[in-house]
Parts: structure tokens; sequence; C-alpha cells
């Protein structure tokens, strides 16, 4: 099991882009990969700066985002500014 931290950049509000996160066809597209959404924020610094943290089995967040990078670059998300990280537990 991972946990996968990413940032990046939205084009909208916080409010906006975490209606679409939450909703229920996101809820789906998540679980087809077994990713499961542990917390998602916003920086105060800067209120277009996502912060994402999931966990999930080895490299599903990958195949997640080539499979749905169409559909999550119509909610306003930058994906040129994804920041990713990936943490095990050894």
């Amino acid at each position: 099991m991972e946990t996968t931290v990413v940032m990046f950049k939205i084009n909208g509000t916080f409010s906006e882009w975490s209606a679409i996160f939450d909703s229920d066809e996101a809820k789906k597209r998540h679980s087809d990969y077994e990713i499961t959404p542990l917390y998602r924020g916003v920086s105060n610094e800067d209120p277009q700066r996502v912060i994402v943290i999931h966990q999930h089995p080895s490299g599903a967040v990958q195949k997640f985002l080539e499979a749905n990078g169409d559909w999550i670059a119509t909610h306003n998300v930058d994906l040129s500014s994804f920041e990713q990280s990936v943490w095990t537990e050894r």
C-alpha cells in the first residue's frame, strides 16, 4: 500500500473544485482504482493551490491519472502543475 501526496493548482475556487472531488462520480472513479482519499485542502497562502493525500495499491494513482486526465482537466485543474510524492511503510 502506498500513500501519495499530490499538490496542484486550480483555476477556480476551492469550494467549486472540492464539490467535484467529493461527488459520487469522483468517488466511483477513485473506487475503480482502489484509491482512498484521506485528505484534501487548500493553501492558506495561495487559494489556487490544493493538496490531496490518497492511499492506494502501488501504481494506482498513475493509472487513474492516465485514464481520467481529460475528465480531471475539465474541472479547472492545471495538470501541468502536478507535484507528486509517494510514501510507503517499510
